[in-house]
């Protein structure tokens, strides 16, 4: 079992840039580039969060990742667990769907 996320641009993504930006060795979780499979034919990436990996520290690194996705690539992210769009409004209940709270 695993805790989704998916973020959708309406333009192709520099993957190799995302990388860069968001990448780092041994992060809890997992990226599924998705090319063509975003708003209107954009690219996306699929995140995966491992439950037995659903703790604090694995939030704290995935809170990061989501704000530059959202902000740095102009991507719109979904919690795919609580069919939530991610908003400033709506971070802790994504956090809480991640946590099991």
């Amino acid at each position: 079992m695993a805790f989704n996320i998916m973020a959708e641009a309406s333009n192709a993504l520099d993957y190799e840039l995302l990388h860069k930006e968001i990448y780092e060795a041994n992060l809890p979780f997992d990226f599924v580039p998705m090319k063509g499979l975003g708003i209107g034919n954009g690219d996306a990436i699929g995140i995966c969060v491992p439950l037995r990996n659903a703790n604090y520290d694995t939030w704290i690194k995935l809170e990061s990742v989501l704000l530059k996705l959202k902000d740095q690539f102009a991507c719109d992210v979904y919690d795919l667990y609580g069919g939530q769009k991610l908003d400033s409004l709506n971070m802790a209940s994504i956090r809480q769907n991640l946590l099991g709270e």
